[in-house]
């Protein structure tokens, strides 16, 4: 795996079985309580990647079948609920979808042909074709929506062609149109930048930029862009060398750290001057890190450890001193998580990997 971890999702890794009751610990705490976990296995030939939700359907994204997997958690676990989507790529990748004249439509980027696709979701769960735009350069996984405008983070790959910005309209369907294009800043240090995620708060576009340009200790960033204008604002932040996921939930961003086994908080208030709150490390707690995917939910946080295999939840009613609460083991190399109707939804991209079903006993949505 190189340095960023940013291709993890492309990485194959042996899974070995396991049972359907996890413990679930909490730290400093002898209580013990047991919940039941559920997976299932879209493909034995594939890599499960990205995860996305509506209602009761669940639907994966995976590697090298070019397929989408369309799922009812409604029972508490996963039962297919339309044959898979064969998509015209062999990488779909990150998904979203959006409510346009009252029909819920899926975008869907396709990492191999630098395409978004967009998709009719059906009330059965089943998806049909609608429209395509090409010309997205390294679509990476992490994209992210607001009304019907699609962002993606674009990977970049050189000096000459470093990492920015896609900006995608969906408002009419079956023609997606691109409608922006834009570089993010080089690192201060000089290089290019590698971003593979990205999200949306407040009319801003915020970016995990991570970088292999040396010196790493300084080449990663995170950088915020208006929605509107594709522009820039204020200066990037330099951070630990591998940023992955981030989110933003009211005045605080977080994001995990693979490579430096962090968590940090940053406060977004001021868009153009963010401050760090708290750099949290992963190797302090109960077990090493390796932190990729997260989610959250009131004043919790829960992270994937990838290389651990288990998801670990921290309270963070303080942003500034966020404290390790309970760590679910069993799962295996956690890539993304969705939730809905109280589960917690994580990939495993592993090729013939699994999509866990994790019953958390509160109530998320969406996709952060």
């Amino acid at each position: 795996m190189n340095g960023t971890c940013l291709k993890a999702w492309m990485k194959m890794i042996v899974v070995f079985g396991l049972g359907l009751q996890m413990l679930l610990t909490g730290c400093g705490s002898s209580t013990v309580r047991v919940q039941t976990i559920t997976n299932v296995t879209p493909s034995s030939t594939g890599t499960p990647l990205s995860v996305t939700s509506l209602g009761s359907f669940e639907f994966v994204s995976v590697q090298g079948t070019g397929q989408i997997f369309s799922y009812n958690i409604s029972s508490g676990s996963q039962v297919l609920a339309a044959q898979p989507y064969a998509t015209p790529c062999s990488e779909p990748s990150g998904m979203v979808i959006a409510n346009i004249a009252g029909n819920s439509i899926m975008a869907v980027v396709c990492y191999d042909t630098g395409v978004l696709l967009t998709l009719t979701v059906h009330g059965d769960g089943s998806l049909t074709a609608l429209g395509s735009v090409a010309g997205i350069p390294s679509p990476y996984p992490g994209i992210a929506l607001d009304g019907t405008n699609v962002f993606v983070p674009l990977f970049g790959v050189s000096n000459s062609s470093n990492g920015g910005v896609a900006k995608v309209s969906i408002a009419s369907p079956a023609n997606p149109v691109l409608t922006g294009l834009a570089p993010l800043a080089r690192p201060p240090s000089g290089g290019y930048a590698n971003p593979g995620y990205l999200t949306v708060a407040g009319g801003n576009i915020f970016v995990a930029a991570g970088s292999e340009s040396g010196p790493q200790t300084t080449s990663s960033t995170i950088q915020v862009m208006s929605e509107a204008t594709l522009t820039l604002i204020g200066s990037p932040l330099v951070v630990a060398h591998s940023p992955q996921h981030l989110t933003v939930h009211g005045n605080t961003a977080f994001v995990t750290f693979y490579d430096a086994t962090q968590l940090e908080s940053i406060d977004v208030s001021n868009a153009a001057a963010l401050k760090p709150l708290q750099i949290l490390s992963l190797t302090a707690t109960a077990a090493t890190c390796h932190a990729i995917p997260l989610i959250v939910s009131g004043d919790n946080v829960y992270v994937g450890c990838y290389d651990e295999s288990m998801i670990d939840r921290f309270d963070v009613t303080n942003p500034a001193a966020m404290v390790l609460m309970q760590t679910t083991p069993g799962i295996s190399t956690p890539q993304e998580f969705n939730a809905a109707d109280g589960y917690l939804l994580v990939t495993d991209s592993a090729q013939g990997g699994h999509v866990y079903q994790i019953p958390i006993g509160i109530t998320l949505s969406g996709k952060i």
